[in-house]
C-alpha cells in the first residue's frame, strides 16, 4: 500500500473513468444525492474521491452520483496505487462502518444549530432535518414574563393566548411556526393536561 497519509497527491479524472464498486453495502438515497449536490452548490469540491488505480470507487460513491447530477465532467481524485484487492475491499466498508461508531453533543449541537437558525442560514444543507431540529428544541425558545395572579386568583389551570415571536422581536417564520407546532405535539398528552387547560389540551390532543 502507498503512503496516501503521507503525500495524498489529488488528480483531476474525467467523471467518466470512474466506476461505482459494485458491492458496495452502502446506499445512497435520491434524496441524499440531493443533499450533497447541495453541498457542493454551496462550498465547493471540498473532499476528493478515492478511487484505485483500475477507476473503481473505494470512497466517495455519493459525491460521484452528485457531481454527475450537477453536470460535471471531472472531479478530484485521489488514487489508491499499490493497494491488493483485499485491502480495497476492506476499505470500502471500514471507510463508511467507521464513521457510523461517533456520536452526536447533543447540547452542542443545538447550540450551534440554534446560532445558524437566528442567522437565518439554510440549516437543510447541513444534512439535520425538520424533525432532528424538533427534538433539539432547535427555533422555540423559552416562554419568559409569564403573568403572576393573586392568591384568590389562582387555579389549577390558566388560559393564556401568546404570540410567538423571534429574539429579534419579528414574527417566526413558516418553518420556525412548524417546529414550534411539532415540539409542541411531541409533549405527552398526560403532560399537556398538567401543563395546561382543558380546552388547551382538548385542541392539543386533537392536532396530534
Amino acid at each position: 500500500m502507498d503512503a496516501l497519509a503521507s503525500k495524498p497527491a489529488v488528480e483531476t479524472w474525467p467523471v467518466d473513468r470512474l466506476r461505482p464498486y459494485e458491492r458496495n453495502s452502502r446506499r445512497h438515497s435520491s434524496e441524499q444525492i440531493e443533499q450533497i449536490a447541495a453541498s457542493i452548490r454551496q462550498w465547493g469540491r471540498t473532499m476528493p474521491i478515492l478511487a484505485a488505480d483500475d477507476g473503481i470507487v473505494l470512497a466517495g460513491h455519493g459525491r460521484l452520483a452528485a457531481g454527475k447530477l450537477l453536470g460535471m465532467t471531472d472531479v478530484p481524485v485521489i488514487v489508491a496505487r499499490g493497494w491488493t484487492n483485499q485491502q480495497k475491499r476492506v476499505y470500502v466498508i471500514a471507510d463508511n462502518r467507521l464513521t457510523d461508531a461517533s456520536d452526536w453533543d447533543d447540547e452542542m449541537l443545538r447550540l450551534e444549530l440554534a446560532d445558524l437558525v437566528e442567522g437565518g442560514f439554510e440549516i437543510a444543507l447541513t444534512g439535520i432535518t425538520e424533525d432532528e431540529l424538533s427534538r433539539l428544541s432547535v427555533g422555540v425558545g423559552e416562554l419568559e414574563h409569564m403573568p403572576e395572579l393573586a392568591d384568590g386568583d389562582r387555579s389549577p389551570f390558566r388560559d393564556m393566548t401568546f404570540i410567538p415571536m423571534a429574539s429579534s422581536g419579528t414574527s417566526l417564520s413558516a418553518p420556525s411556526l412548524g417546529r414550534l407546532s411539532r415540539a409542541i405535539r411531541t409533549i405527552p398528552i398526560d403532560r399537556r393536561k398538567a401543563m395546561r387547560s382543558p380546552r388547551c389540551a382538548e385542541y392539543l390532543e386533537r392536532v396530534s
